[in-house]
């Protein structure tokens, strides 16, 4: 799995990974903080999990949850070990 956490210009984070993985991702939301909510756009979506923000974006095939503050970001580490199999 090739999911990749990174540190975007503005102090926040974004968790990229493929189209392939996106319903690994989602399970992975849903085992680790439960119930999602989300908002559809035009362009993103907008959702809440674990008390936290995030974007979801799937351009050109690119699909990218972005969190929106810190707090968000460690929710994104968080899924990101638990899809890579570590648990530090």
């Amino acid at each position: 799995m090739a999911v990749t956490l990174l540190s975007l210009p503005d102090g926040n984070s974004s968790l990229e990974f493929t189209p392939d993985e996106i319903e690994a991702v989602r399970q992975a939301i849903s085992d680790l903080f439960g119930k999602v909510n989300s908002e559809p756009h035009a362009t993103y979506s907008q959702i809440a999990f674990g008390g936290e923000a995030f974007i979801f974006e799937q351009e050109w095939d690119e699909p990218c949850l972005i969190a929106l503050t810190g707090a968000g970001g460690r929710l994104l580490a968080e899924i990101e070990r638990h899809l890579s199999g570590t648990t530090s």
